[in-house]
């Protein structure tokens, strides 16, 4: 389970629109209740999630109206 400080470290990726990624291993280490999270794919799982269905809005916006 995941310390209460890495959790409000993905609270505010997700309230600022912040995205955590790389090719390498992402680690992240609470020092103060000495957890550690490796590659947190969840949050980066979502974050694409959400990024393909904001695509996918955009494409149907974008093709006209073939009935108008």
């Amino acid at each position: 389970m995941v310390c209460t400080h890495l959790r409000e470290l993905y609270q505010l990726c997700e309230k600022h629109d912040l995205r955590l990624g790389g090719a390498e291993l992402v680690r992240l280490v609470c020092r103060q209740c000495q957890q550690e999270e490796t590659c947190p794919s969840i949050l980066m799982d979502e974050y694409d999630a959400r990024e393909a269905a904001r695509d996918a809005a955009s494409e149907v916006k974008a093709k006209p109206d073939p009935s108008a």
